[in-house]
């Protein structure tokens, strides 16, 4: 089973998990695209995927950030301002899994 939820739906969820106002942020290099969910004190420039590490992104200077960002979602995890939410997504905020409240908030039993 598949449902998909508002960008907006997504984002207001992530503002009450972190209590913080969030910003979207589209960011693609040659071999993807992502949208991350930052807030405005946030200064991201550019990302590449490391096998090992994951995301890493590079500010203005081109320094590796050490702070989490609240959400990433990949081209799999967004699809025609959707966001999926199926069990071969691994949506996060703040580096958690989604609770049975935030399905809840989110419209899903």
């Amino acid at each position: 089973m598949q449902e998909s939820i508002p960008l907006t739906t997504w984002k207001a969820l992530v503002e009450k998990k972190t209590k913080k106002k969030i910003l979207i942020k589209m960011m693609w290099n040659d071999k993807e695209k992502l949208t991350l969910f930052i807030t405005p004190n946030m200064k991201i420039n550019s990302f590449i995927y490391d096998e090992k590490e994951g995301y890493l992104f590079y500010d203005l200077a081109g320094n590796l950030i050490d702070y989490r960002i609240p959400s990433i979602l990949t081209e799999k995890e967004l699809v025609d301002g959707q966001v999926k939410l199926s069990k071969e997504t691994k949506l996060m905020i703040n580096g958690q899994q989604l609770t049975k409240e935030d399905l809840q908030f989110l419209g899903r039993n």
